[in-house]
Formats: structure tokens, sequence, C-alpha cells
């Protein structure tokens, strides 16, 4: 099946071509989805179709608003329990109280409970660095000094950091009024014109400071590492730190809308540095729904790495990027 036809099938009929294409005989592994409440039906389809995942929980609280994460985390262990692992878990933790003089050492606490009950690593959010600030006002920025002892337990205990830090670039840009998209509909996360806000740049940079700091600490920076719309930075980045690997959650358009060749030599090069993700967020409502669209996603963009139409990679490149990246980045997702 060509990529147009997937394009226009609907979630039922995409879900009749779910089974295991001929040319995967392996089980494929999303290494980025949230999945935190019981999805029998869900889970079934990702066994039939022969696909495990990661599901990643994320504290998006910013100011005073409520945190639902004590929920999230419950609710992501137990599915995780319930699946038999087949589908995994990260934890992760909120940032907001850094100023507190025993803020590292209940994170860190918590961190350690929840690696005894199964995560395979933390995630920090994009509100670093975009959302949590000072009492003085200030951004915190992910190098924080109050956020490296973290950084240091997650390592000792050989867990992997995943870093969704900044966004796309058009959160820095003027709003065009006339167009929908992402940041219309979330303007919290829309920084253009935000006094004292830092720039994408400024992010980034802390970001890779960690990098540099902390040379033995696994990181996958999620969304190609917040470089979608310019390859040659996720390269710069992947070919300064070893320690780092990016994830393609959310990102396989900005792949297809590329130059075709130019995207294919980049995943060749970087093949032992590239993880198949989505993004996938299961919501309230009907369940099969979601397992269809779940595997209408992960078989059109399968189709797009492995079809005529798409990149074409070899297969063991494609083994690397769907299966063999997440069991080395991600100890004990397999």
């Amino acid at each position: 099946m060509t990529r147009r036809e997937w394009l226009f099938l609907t979630p039922a009929a995409a879900a009749l071509h779910a089974a295991r294409p001929a040319d995967a005989p392996f089980d494929r592994i999303d290494t980025h989805t949230h999945i935190h409440r019981r999805a029998p039906a869900l889970l079934s389809a990702m066994e039939q179709a022969g696909w495990r995942g990661l599901s990643i929980c994320d504290s998006r609280a910013v100011g005073d608003e409520p945190s639902g994460l004590e929920e999230m985390i419950r609710g992501t262990a137990d599915v995780s329990r319930e699946s038999k692992r087949r589908l995994v878990w990260a934890a992760t933790f909120d940032a907001r109280g850094f100023e507190s003089p025993d803020f590292a050492e209940r994170t860190i606490a918590g961190l350690g409970q929840h690696f005894k009950e199964g995560a395979l690593g933390a995630k920090i959010w994009k509100n670093i660095g975009m959302g949590i600030r000072s009492k003085s006002g200030e951004y915190l920025l992910p190098d924080h000094a109050a956020l490296t002892p973290i950084l240091e337990a997650i390592q000792r205990a050989g867990k992997t950091l995943l870093a969704h830090l900044a966004d796309p670039d058009a959160a820095w840009r003027p709003l065009d009024p006339a167009q929908g998209g992402y940041f219309k509909n979330h303007p919290e996360w829309h920084m253009y014109g935000r006094a004292g806000a830092p720039a994408k740049e400024a992010i980034l940079a802390a970001r890779d400071r960690i990098l540099a700091r902390h040379p033995k600490l696994r990181v996958i920076g999620c969304h190609l590492g917040s470089s979608e719309e310019d390859l040659s930075q996720v390269a710069k980045r992947l070919d300064a730190y070893p320690n780092f690997a990016v994830d393609v959650a959310a990102r396989v358009r900005y792949l297809m809308r590329g130059d075709r060749e130019a995207v294919r030599q980049f995943l060749l090069h970087y093949q032992d540095r590239i993880l198949y993700a989505t993004d996938f967020s299961l919501g309230p409502g009907n369940d099969e729904g979601a397992a269809k669209s779940f595997l209408a996603q992960h078989e059109r963009e399968w189709d797009f790495f492995a079809g005529a139409e798409g990149v074409v990679l070899p297969e063991a490149v494609r083994r690397k990027i769907f299966r063999d990246n997440a069991v080395r980045w991600l100890p004990g997702i397999a």
C-alpha cells in the first residue's frame, strides 16, 4: 500500500491492514506515547500488530496550577503491569519547587521509588525553559544548579533522561491570526513578545550544557531534539554529544515534507541515534477507536520509512530505528 493510499484511509479501514508487515519480522517499539489508564482494546491491538511501547509521564503544571501527576504516575505504572510490560513507562517530577531547600532530596527519593516500580527513565518537559519561574520572575532553565543532583541521580541509577525542551520555531515568531495551529489553541506556549522569556537557542544551549557536563547520562531529545526544521542542527548535536539520541515523535511529518534524499541520508548516517516514536496520547472515549487510530498512524509512518514512496531504508536500518536503538537507549524496554 502506498503512502498516498494510507493518507485517505479511515481508521476502520486502516485497521484491516494492521497486521505486522512481511518486512517487519520483529516487534516494533514506539518510544514516546502517553497512555495513562487501562485500555485493553489498545493493548490487544498492539500485541496483534507486533508493537511495544513506552508511556511517558510528564509534569506540565506552571505557576499555581493543580497537578494531576500522582494520579498519572499511578495509572501509568498500573497499565504497564497489566500489559505484562508490553507497555513500559517513564516517570517525571514537578520542578516548580526548585527553590525549596529539600527539592533535590525529595525529587531523588520519588524518582528512586518509581525506578523500583519499573520506570525506565525520567522526563523533563518544556515548562522548564518556557513556563516555570523563580520567585524573582526568572525562567528556570534545564541546566539550573537545582536540577544537577537530580540528573546525577538518574545517571547513577542507569536510567535515561527524556527531554522535551523548547518547541518548534513558530513559538518565537509572530502568530498569524488568520491561521490555526497549535499556538493559536495554546497561547500559553507562544513565547513571542513575552518579557524575559528565553530564546529557543538559549534553552537548547542549556540542554547542550547538560550533555557536556554529564557525558555518561543517556539523553533522548524528544521531537528531533526540537530542531525539526533544520536537520543540520540535529546532526551538529549528535556529532558533538555521543550520549545524545533523538526520537521522531510527532515529527515524521517534517521528514515527509523535507527533501527526500537529504532525509534518507540523514537517517542512514545517524541510524544508531534515532528512535521511532509518535507522541500518541490516549484520551477519554472510545478505546477501540483509539486502537484503530494508533495502528493507522503507525502503519502509515512505517510505510514512509519502508515503502517505495518513502525513504526506502534497508531492513537493517529499519530494525535499528524501530527496535534496536530503543533497546540500547532505554534498557529494559524489551
